[in-house]
């Protein structure tokens, strides 16, 4: 109802709350801030637990404004370029773009039955794969948005596409506050029928630490290592509809680098059937059963009955259910905000790993489960070939 109001703009939405700027306002409004935008202000939803978040507001009283809080979350008005995440939560950058509602431009498959050439891919994903990946992202110790170990990061995942030759590779550049940023790494194999319609996949190279360390093995060289392990399977072999593989920049400062891309596809009007990200599937609370928390807002219901759909076909034994998380976010969020489908597998959103954003994310006490991380790369695989169809 409010994207269709004429004096409402809206910004951010999910299933919670929008962010919007409005020439009138109501009951059901809370005013953050008069005159937003004037001066080209960026607003960040930080994603911070209400017990702690007297010491972080206390830590960044210089670098923002703080414009409402609740249990989960502060709303904000950035001064610099300083701001940093709270402690194991991410941030989500606000700015004077309106965001569009996804459109389901066809339906999603129906899958009745296995595809034995899909159980295929699946059976091809090997953890010998993932393990290398995953050590050698977190042999870099920290990959911080803008360090040295974040460009040489998203240089190596571009060398491993560039060993796939069917791809087509590049370094999408991008700024934070007029500040240059580690690239994203797109990698394109192109549809045989339908070229111009994309399926995409994505993970966040970065890893973030207040201080110290951060090697990032769960959050998230996991999900680097699904994304180049689908690539290196479903390069082999021709689809009708155009694949697209991402490793974005400056996650976890803001959704920066997803933001930046789904916007320019946004312009230039690509026609993006379906994002599938790639985030943190490493780590497995101990005595559960490998199971899959699917984030995503009701907006996009379709894609997220598709991927439970194939789940149940593929790996009928594992429980697959969607949840409202309310204490994080990803990079899916920037394309669902451009108008795309976009859905969230993520390993548990009240058990995820509690190593992340610290020293010890590492492989052992934060990824100590890649039967789990392979269990994921294996739906992505299913889930990004069967939309993409084999020609």
């Amino acid at each position: 109802e409010l994207f269709y109001k004429q004096d409402i703009n809206i910004h951010y939405y999910s299933d919670n709350f929008v962010l919007a700027t409005s020439k009138s306002m109501n009951e059901n409004m809370i005013l953050l801030d008069e005159n937003s935008f004037e001066s080209n202000e960026k607003y960040f939803i930080v994603y911070c637990n209400e017990s702690y978040q007297s010491e972080y507001i206390s830590r960044e009283k210089n670098n923002a404004e703080i414009l409402y809080n609740d249990a989960n979350i502060l709303i904000v008005k950035s001064l610099n370029a300083n701001l940093k995440p709270a402690k194991n939560d991410g941030m989500v950058m606000i700015t004077n773009k309106a965001a569009k509602l996804p459109k389901a431009t066809r339906d999603f498959p129906v899958v009745e039955t296995e595809d034995e050439k899909v159980r295929g891919f699946i059976d091809e994903v090997t953890v010998d794969n993932l393990i290398t990946t995953v050590e050698y992202m977190q042999a870099y110790e920290s990959r911080y948005y803008n360090s040295e170990n974040a460009y040489a990061a998203a240089d190596w995942i571009q060398a491993q596409f560039d060993e796939m030759l069917v791809l087509e590779t590049e370094q999408f550049p991008f700024d934070y506050y007029g500040n240059e940023c580690a690239p994203n790494v797109i990698a394109i194999q192109y549809g045989t029928k339908y070229p111009d319609e994309y399926v995409v996949c994505g993970s966040h190279l970065d890893s973030y630490s207040y201080s110290g360390m951060c090697p990032g093995a769960d959050d998230n060289a996991t999900g680097v290592a699904s994304v180049i392990e689908t690539a290196r399977i479903l390069s082999q072999y021709s689809f009708e509809r155009s694949i697209i593989y991402c490793a974005f920049g400056a996650e976890e400062i803001g959704l920066v680098g997803s933001s930046a891309y789904a916007d320019y596809c946004a312009e230039v009007g690509m026609n993006i059937v379906g994002y599938f990200n790639n985030d943190m599937n490493g780590y497995l609370n101990p005595g559960d059963e490998i199971h899959i928390d699917l984030i995503y807002p009701n907006s996009v219901a379709p894609i997220g009955d598709y991927y439970m759909n194939v789940a149940n076909v593929y790996f009928p034994e594992m429980q697959v259910r969607h949840v409202n998380f309310q204490a994080g976010d990803s990079d899916h969020t920037s394309f669902n905000l451009n108008g795309y489908m976009g859905i969230y597998p993520f390993e548990d959103y009240q058990n995820h790993s509690p190593y992340i954003h610290s020293g010890n994310d590492l492989i052992g006490p934060s990824v100590n489960s890649f039967e789990m991380s392979q269990r994921y790369t294996q739906m992505n695989i299913a889930c990004v070939s069967t939309l993409a169809v084999l020609d």
